[in-house]
């Protein structure tokens, strides 16, 4: 008989329990934390790539616009000598005005008409398109005219014209023609913005990112959207108004989520500005949430998938159970205790033609499956992992080509880092922390003009100024993306000195990190012994001396022992190459290098 008070508990129902406690619960606990690192990275590489693409089409746009102008002013000093000797009454049937114009025109597909106008706004006009038929750029030109009598160049806001059957954007630019103050008249042009609106639909092709540029009323100048006109007021979208917030005082790009008014939806979006200098313009890409984080959204429900699958086995398994278990269930007891440690070698031994047996037999394939699934979210973590140094380390090479003397900079400190980390007994995890940062260490560099980056000789005191301004470019870049915090100081102080006398923060003595000694070490060491337009490279041996004089001052006498004792093992052996002697810079040049 069954003691009173006691209930049975049917085998059936704990065989039930221990299967979803030994499988499905490590399971998908395991898998969930893969599945959030893997969504951290994901995530991370969309918002790079969003910064990357915006940064890169706004140099674009500032350089044509520049290269524009730079047309305009030759055109003006082509016609300004013919404009003072052309009496009035000739002024529009000169020819030698004309063939001016139309060789201009000719030679430049990015100038649709040109105009030269005399002091009674009469004058001559070549091009493949009439731009006086168009009653908006016929007002622009008057206001045009009217701004030069006033000495004042003048630039419209762009506008949508038809042009062998396709809407195009154009713009109206126009400079006085004067002469000691004397105002002789005003050239003018109708200009193509096709390259910017091609450059954008290039980028839509490749990367499925939506990308406009607004000006600084928020009003559309072109977009990879056809069916978008000029002057489309896009204040409304939220990455607008947060680019419009800053009044034209924008540096640096920005990436954030927001919500856009689709029809009748809030359609959740991700999207980046990027303001381009001088213009007021601002670039922005932006693409919806679903598509930036496909993959994460489809790794969560290929997971869930699989979690309901094992989950059905384990209760189609239980089910299947006999009532006559002893040994059997001390052995798959064991089993599951092995797999709820994480040990997924282990199987469960049972010889029986039983339903005991078939269950063993099911239960060893599910840890076959739950050992191979955990592999493939490794190799998949890794992948991700990997995926994520290449994109930091294509940056670095963007950034790095700007500069022909600086090409692979980036990438030598960063072997050079971890070279020295390890050198020093660093953990792996913080040596790959070492490794981003030193990779990331100029990112700056992007922002700062190519006059000063590019200069063969030594700065000048304002140029050396301009270019340390690049630590702080690039904190200001990286500090962004959250999983690089930890990097931040690394950016922001590798110019920073043991004594206190670096830049841009004068931080000193304990307050600086390892990681920026290190990286202070390796950056020297590199713009020592490589070709720099100040400087021919030096001899290892002879870079290593630089270090040693000013080790205790500043640098880390540690850091620089740890690249004395690495040279020494043979660990920077196949970076050293023989060089020229040449006649060695001057030694505030050396030891403050701009690399």
């Amino acid at each position: 008989m069954r003691p009173e008070g006691r209930t049975r508990v049917r085998m059936l129902y704990v065989i039930l329990l221990i299967l979803i406690g030994i499988s499905v619960v490590p399971l998908w606990f395991y898998g969930s934390k893969m599945m959030s690192m893997n969504k951290d990275n994901l995530e991370t590489q969309e918002k790079v790539l969003q910064t990357t693409t915006s940064q890169s089409l706004s140099r674009f746009i500032s350089l044509y616009m520049e290269n524009l102008n730079e047309q305009l002013r030759e055109l003006s000093d082509t016609v300004v000598p013919l404009a003072r000797r052309i009496p009035v009454a000739k002024y529009a049937t000169d020819s030698g005005l004309r063939m001016a114009l139309e060789g201009f025109v000719a030679d430049r597909p990015s100038v649709l008409y040109a105009t030269v106008l005399n002091d009674q706004a009469r004058g001559v006009q070549a091009g493949n398109f009439n731009a006086t038929s168009d009653a908006f750029l016929r007002k622009a030109l008057e206001a045009a005219y009217l701004a030069a009598r006033q000495g004042q160049e003048y630039r419209s806001i762009p506008l949508t014209v038809l042009r062998s059957g396709v809407n195009e954007q154009v713009m109206v630019m126009a400079e006085p023609m004067t002469q000691k103050d004397q105002f002789l008249g005003m050239v003018g042009a109708v200009v193509t913005l096709a390259p910017i609106t091609q450059q954008l639909q290039d980028t839509y092709r490749q990367s499925d990112l939506e990308a406009y540029v607004v000006d600084n009323a928020g009003r559309l100048v072109t977009s990879s959207d056809p069916d978008k006109v000029a002057g489309m007021d896009m204040v409304a979208v939220p990455i607008v108004q947060k680019f419009l917030g800053w009044a034209g005082r924008a540096r640096v790009a920005e990436t954030s989520l927001f919500n856009l008014q689709q029809g009748n939806q809030m359609v959740p979006m991700l999207g980046t500005y990027a303001p381009t200098q001088k213009l007021g313009w601002g670039v922005i890409v932006q693409r919806k949430l679903s598509r930036a984080f496909f993959i994460v959204s489809e790794m969560r429900k290929q997971t869930l998938q699989w979690g309901l699958l094992v989950v059905v086995l384990s209760l189609v398994i239980a089910f299947l159970a006999a009532k006559t278990i002893t040994h059997p269930i001390d052995l798959l007891t064991q089993t599951a205790r092995s797999i709820a440690q994480r040990n997924f070698t282990q199987r469960a031994e049972i010889r029986s033609h039983t339903e005991i047996g078939e269950l063993a037999e099911t239960f060893n394939q599910m840890a076959e499956d739950i050992q191979r699934y955990i592999g493939d979210l490794r190799t998949a973590s890794e992948q991700n992992r990997q995926l994520f140094m290449d994109s930091i380390e294509m940056i670095a090479a963007a950034v790095d080509a700007k500069d022909p003397y600086t090409k692979g900079h980036s990438g030598r400190v960063a072997q050079y880092s971890v070279i020295l980390a390890r050198e020093l007994g660093l953990p792996e995890e913080e040596v790959d922390k070492v490794r981003i940062a030193a990779t990331l260490h100029d990112v700056g560099k992007i922002g700062i003009e190519d006059r000063v980056l590019k200069k063969p000789g030594v700065l000048t005191n304002e140029e050396f100024d301009l270019m340390k301004r690049h630590t702080v470019m690039g904190y200001e870049i990286v500090r962004q993306v959250k999983q690089l915090t930890a990097m931040l100081p690394g950016i922001r102080w590798h110019h920073e000195a043991l004594n206190g006398r670096g830049y841009p923060d004068g931080v000193s003595g304990d307050e600086l990190p390892l990681m920026v000694r290190i990286i202070a070490v390796a950056d020297t060491f590199d713009a020592i012994t490589t070709d720099r337009p100040y400087q021919a490279a030096s001899e290892f041996p002879k870079a290593l001396e630089i270090l040693r004089k000013h080790a205790g001052g500043k640098y880390d006498p540690i850091v620089v022992d740890a690249m004395d004792s690495a040279y020494a093992k043979g660990s920077l052996a196949k970076f050293e190459t023989r060089r020229r002697e040449v006649v060695a810079a001057p030694m505030d040049q050396v030891t403050q290098p701009q690399g």
